[in-house]
């Protein structure tokens, strides 16, 4: 019996290790630059939001044609969606923010840091599309839902877009034009 119960103490401890491990590798790097609420440039960016909140809703609401039912049972999902959207934004944000900080200084460690987690919130937009898409066809319908899946997809490839064009390709000793010079 001490054989069987040391042999399973032992199978627990590397189990448990190995699901450290594991959840070790999926842990997401903290910012490096930390954002103050009182930031000038968060604040803008939050009065922004509001503009871009209020154009938005005007957009859907135009697209969707809700009857009264469907209307309530909609904004209600939609409303918390933008909430918990918020969350991953403001992420977005912290990432663009430490870029721009590190980005005379990029080496290995930030450039690593700022990727996983811009890859953690595509998974997180991902994952809230598809939460949303189902609690939204349930209120509604899986055409409604569909549609507002249409709606945030088209309006995130524009934002991502600007982003995108807007941002240096990441630093390094040599630039793909110099290379190509030699």
């Amino acid at each position: 019996m001490n054989k069987i119960s040391s042999f399973a103490r032992r199978l627990l401890s590397a189990s448990i290790l190995a699901s450290m491990m594991l959840a070790g590798c999926q842990l997401t790097p903290k910012p490096l630059t930390p954002v103050s609420a009182n930031d000038p440039e968060l604040k803008a960016l939050d009065a922004d939001r509001v503009k871009y909140r209020e154009k938005k809703v005007a957009l859907i609401e135009r697209a969707l044609s809700l009857s009264p039912a469907e209307h309530d049972a909609f904004w209600r999902e939609y409303y918390a969606y933008e909430g918990e959207l918020k969350r991953i934004y403001d992420e977005r944000y912290s990432i663009i923010r430490d870029y721009a900080a590190n980005y005379d200084k990029m080496d290995d460690d930030i450039a690593n840091n700022l990727a996983l987690r811009s890859l953690k919130i595509r998974d997180d937009r991902n994952a809230l599309f598809r939460k949303y898409y189902n609690r939204i066809a349930k209120a509604t319908s899986p055409v409604i839902a569909g549609q507002f899946l249409q709606i945030e997809n088209e309006l995130n490839l524009l934002s991502d877009l600007k982003i995108s064009t807007e941002t240096p390709i990441l630093p390094r000793d040599v630039s793909p034009a110099t290379a190509l010079k030699k």
